[in-house]
């Protein structure tokens, strides 16, 4: 019997990773220029797949704009899928939020293109979360592509996948991970032979007739200009195995569904591959610097503007530059500071910067506020969803506490004396100043 094998030509693309992002993006444009060549140049080349993610996209188009057009011709024609995601993000450590504008950014990017891979694609992301089928069905999605994570459990290279809410989507699982079919030989015996052992490292997975999906690509691979010729030749010298260049949505429209195994929420298992656990705890003021940003945009910044800053006045380009930074930082090798320090500085760097754009955001909220009501005095808003009651503490000028209010510390020379003990005092006298303590003179 004949078992069909449907090659995926692709590259896996980190963004940042052992090296900056300046570096990886020299090695980007490389593999851009020759990618798009040849497609253009060889009809052979059916097809190749970006990674899922727009991210490389935008980071070539920055440098290659006369490009757009070209990029948009292969999408249009279906030779080239870009997106859904914008990064390949870690669904661990960063919000919700996050999630979800990553994806939201990235269809919107890949809309300007001809539109995106109909794929919920994470093929290295360390686990995910039980909410991610949710994600995908609200988004429209029916499929997603998954490696690690996956449980004993599943025997089969597909399974239904639902998350607690009932949400399911067909999870296509790469036993073998996203390279199985990278850097194949150019002479077809050689490529039989592998297509045989890796048929043989599969067979617990797969059924008699089930076809084989063959991922063309790893880490920053360019395409293989002898894929058509080999893949032909293959093809003509033998029966056991049929090949075909295609498009991972189209081999996934016609994937088995009958029989597969079924799973209810996150895949956190390392049974058959390893979960970098160590990430989540490592460079803890990376993970800082995340909740930070995300919860100054959407626990305040956001909030608090579309309570308070007048339509006219929505800061939306500051918006957007601050969010494009957080969802760049939520790549699984930026916020997983799994790199090299110097990506790390850089992932701090565009955290903070989003981090100031949230708290900018904030104080032209506060200015406007101060102007909204009758009287002078403090004014304590509330951002959230929902009624909230509690303590208050406020920092207040004076000596005394304001009638019906209780004073609970007070800021004297004596304690700030204490507190400069071993320090700079007049560093320490800056700091009291900046953050209100102290008036200035």
């Amino acid at each position: 019997m004949t078992r069909k094998v449907a090659v995926v030509p692709h590259t896996h693309w980190d963004r940042e990773w052992y090296a900056g992002f300046p570096y990886f993006r020299l090695r980007l444009i490389e593999v851009m220029d020759q990618l798009l060549d040849r497609l253009e140049r060889d009809p052979a080349h059916r097809f190749f797949l970006l990674d899922g993610q727009m991210a490389m996209v935008d980071d070539y188009l920055e440098v290659r704009p006369e490009a757009a057009a070209r990029m948009r011709e292969l999408v249009r024609t279906g030779r080239l899928s870009v997106g859904p995601w914008y990064v390949l993000m870690d669904e661990f450590l960063v919000s919700g939020e996050t999630i979800v504008r990553n994806l939201q950014l990235g269809v919107t990017r890949a809309a300007g293109l001809g539109g995106h891979l109909p794929v919920g694609y994470l093929p290295d992301m360390f686990g995910h979360i039980g909410q991610m089928p949710q994600i995908l069905r609200e988004a429209g999605f029916a499929h997603a592509v998954v490696w690690r994570g996956v449980p004993r459990a599943v025997d089969r290279t597909a399974f239904w996948w639902r998350a607690p809410d009932g949400s399911t989507v067909r999870a296509e699982y790469l036993p073998a991970g996203y390279s199985n079919g990278a850097s194949i030989p150019d002479d077809p015996d050689a490529l039989l032979r592998r297509l045989r052992a890796h048929e043989a490292q599969l067979s617990p997975f797969l059924g008699e007739d089930a076809p084989l999906l063959f991922m063309n690509g790893t880490d920053h691979q360019a395409p293989q200009p002898w894929l058509p010729a080999v893949a032909a030749a293959l093809n003509d010298e033998q029966k056991d195995f049929e090949l075909r260049i295609t498009p991972l949505s189209e081999y996934l429209a016609n994937a088995p569904t009958e029989a597969l195994p079924s799973w209810v929420g996150e895949l956190r298992s390392s049974a058959r591959a390893n979960l970098l656990m160590g990430v989540a705890s490592n460079r803890v003021d990376v993970k800082v610097a995340a909740a930070r940003a995300e919860r100054g945009l959407e626990r305040l910044a956001e909030p608090l503007a579309a309570l308070w800053i007048p339509a006219g006045e929505w800061p939306q380009q500051q918006l957007d530059l601050a969010w494009l930074e957080v969802i760049r930082n939520s790549a699984h090798d930026s916020i997983c500071a799994c790199s090299a320090d110097e990506v790390g500085v850089a992932v701090l760097h565009r955290y903070a910067d989003a981090a100031t754009i949230a708290s900018g955001v904030v104080e032209q909220v506060q200015r406007g506020l101060r102007g909204a009501f009758g009287r002078r005095g403090p004014v304590v808003v509330n951002p959230g969803q929902r009624t909230r009651s509690g303590l208050v503490e406020l920092v207040l000028p004076g000596a005394d506490a304001p009638a019906g209010m209780q004073l609970v510390d007070r800021v004297t020379a004596g304690s700030v004396e204490r507190e400069a003990r071993g320090r700079d005092l007049a560093r320490v006298l800056a700091e009291l100043t900046e953050t209100g303590w102290l008036e200035d003179g």
